[in-house]
Order: C-alpha cells, then structure tokens, then sequence
C-alpha cells in the first residue's frame, strides 16, 4: 500500500503553482493548516463540463476450460455508470482602502482580513468530502458518509468497505481509509475550468454603507468549484459506530483489531493509489497514547514531511476536524 507516492499532483501543488507572491503563499498556508486532505487529495477534471461520468466495475466476467472441438460460453463483466457533479463555493472579502493602505503592506493587510473567509471555505470543502448530500443541498456534491452509509456482508456491495465498531446511539465517529488516485478516489473540478480555490484581485471598488453613502473598498473574490468521485469503492474503507462515550472505558471498542481488518479489505486494491487515515482529534489523541506503548508494533511516530506523526502499518494517520462525534449509527 503506498503512503504518498511523488507522482500524484494534490491540491497543496497546484494551489503553489497558480499564483507567484505572497498572497499565493498566503493562501496555501492558511489553506493547509486546517485541512488534512489538502496535501493528499488527488484532483481531476470532469469529463463532461460541470459534471463527472465514471463507470465502475462490479462483477468479472465468468470463464471456463474447454477441450479440444468444444467451444465455450460468450461471458462478460458488469459494470454500472456513475455520475458525479461539483459545486461552486465563492465568497468576496473586502476591507475599507484608506485602513489598508495605513497598514504600509496592503496586501498582507488585505489577505490577513480574508483569513476568517478562507477557512470558512476551507472547513466547508473538508466537510463536504466527509458529510456532503445533494439530497440536503442539491447546488453541493455527495461526500463519503453518504455512499459508504450501510452494511454489507456482501463483497461486491459499498457496504462491504464500512466495518461495525458496535456503537448504537448517535455520539459516534468514525475512522477513514482513504486511498487517493486516478483509480480510485479523486476531487474534480468543471472541464475548462481553473483547479482548486480561485484567487481574484477586484482591486479598489466603490462600495456603500447601511445608510447609502459610498466609500472606497479593496475587495477580493475567492472561488473554489469541486466535487468528488469514488471510482474504486474497495480501496476505501470507513470503520463506523466508534462510540465515542466508551473510549477509556472497559467498554470501548478494539481500535487496532478493526484498522487491521480494514487494512486488509483496502490494501490489495490500493496499490495504485496513496493510502491516508483520517479521524477527528479524539480518536487521534487516542492512538497517539496507543503508539506510546511500545508493546504495539502497529502503531508507531514516524517522522512524515518533516514532522512527528502517529502512522499505522506504516500509513500515516492524519487529523481532520470535520469528522464529527455526533454520527448517527450505520446500520
């Protein structure tokens, strides 16, 4: 299973390549500290304009020996098209010209005021990826809890990849596999259109207050059209009803046994992909305090681009605020 592999392009490279100077720069940092997907979320572009057309394969064709003179049976795979579509999230920020320009450096000045915008957008993406429904919010795009809501002892069902960690009521989280890849599972972006958040200086513009009088304004438009796709469901791996009022107690549920076995429903299906694990800061606080014992050999703290993380199987494990304690139980 690959941990991160050098030829996949995320969305932390291409936001670095859009623009040149600080606000750029900017950008990318506010972007990344509050989004674990952003330096592994592989991005595509749609096939058809605004939306995503993949067909997925969900049985083999059957085949059979023959003798000599014997002839055999036409057979063929099943497949079933999905189409996938993105949503446009934008957002204008703007701060009063004549207290920029007071600051003596406008733009950092200006991008400092666009901060709070930025990961408003930023939080808004990463819980989609997890949480999104076009049933709720018909101009979003369907993230992973939606597709992998059910279980399934059967291997060619979506539900085969969402393993029971046993909580019932509605205080669970739960702990992702993800396996990012051209065959596996991507974000996408509209066919034409620019990849990522869309940064665009508006320059000074004329504004008016509550009561009609005009001013003078810098404002900035921030725009980020995504969507997502699950091309391969095996290579992705959800472990559901972790019962978060049972962690620490004798109660809780064996953590290590359930990534295990979800190691082993991803892994052979993964290998052209990039394998990361996600949870929320509970259950990461948890494993780290895990990975403490040295007794446990599956769980380690590796040095990860740079910096100490608590890894499994040699996978990084990575925190994502936006998965939620308050999941409903996946029956």
């Amino acid at each position: 299973m690959a941990l991160v592999g050098n030829t996949y392009l995320t969305l932390k490279d291409k936001f670095a390549q859009k623009e040149n100077g600080k606000i750029a720069t900017t950008i990318v940092d506010l972007l990344a500290q509050s989004n674990a997907l952003l330096e592994d979320a592989v991005v595509r572009e749609c096939n058809e304009g605004s939306t995503h057309k993949t067909t997925v394969r969900n049985g083999l064709p059957e085949v059979e020996f023959r003798k000599f003179y014997q002839g055999v049976n036409a057979s063929k795979g099943e497949y079933t098209q999905i189409t996938d579509t993105t949503g446009m999230l934008e957002v204008y920020s703007q701060v009063d010209k004549a207290l920029a320009d007071l600051e003596g450096d406008t733009q950092q000045f200006r991008m400092n005021e666009a901060q709070a915008f930025l990961e408003s957008m930023n939080n808004t993406v990463q819980d989609n990826i997890f949480y999104g429904s076009k049933a709720t919010n018909p101009a979003g795009f369907d993230g992973l809890a939606i597709r992998y809501n059910k279980l399934s002892a059967d291997k060619n069902s979506i539900g085969s990849r969402v393993i029971d960690a046993g909580g019932k009521g509605a205080n669970n989280t739960s702990i992702w596999f993800i396996t990012w890849g051209d065959l596996h599972t991507h974000l996408l972006y509209p066919k034409g259109s620019q990849m990522g958040l869309v940064h665009t200086d508006k320059g000074a513009q004329t504004a008016t207050d509550s009561n009609g009088n005009m001013y003078e304004v810098y404002r900035d438009h921030f725009k980020w059209d995504v969507g997502m796709t699950v091309r391969d469901f095996r290579s992705t791996c959800r472990i559901a009803n972790i019962d978060t009022e049972k962690l620490g107690t004798e109660e809780e549920p064996d953590l290590i046994k359930l990534m295990v076995e979800a190691y082993h429903k991803v892994n052979r299906y993964a290998k052209t992909g990039k394998t990361v694990i996600y949870c929320n800061d509970t259950i990461q606080t948890h494993l780290h305090f895990q990975a403490m014992n040295k007794t446990n050999v599956k769980l380690s703290i590796q040095e990860y681009e740079g910096r100490p993380i608590v890894s499994f199987l040699g996978i990084p494990i990575k925190c994502a605020d936006q998965i939620r304690n308050n999941e409903k139980a996946v029956s």
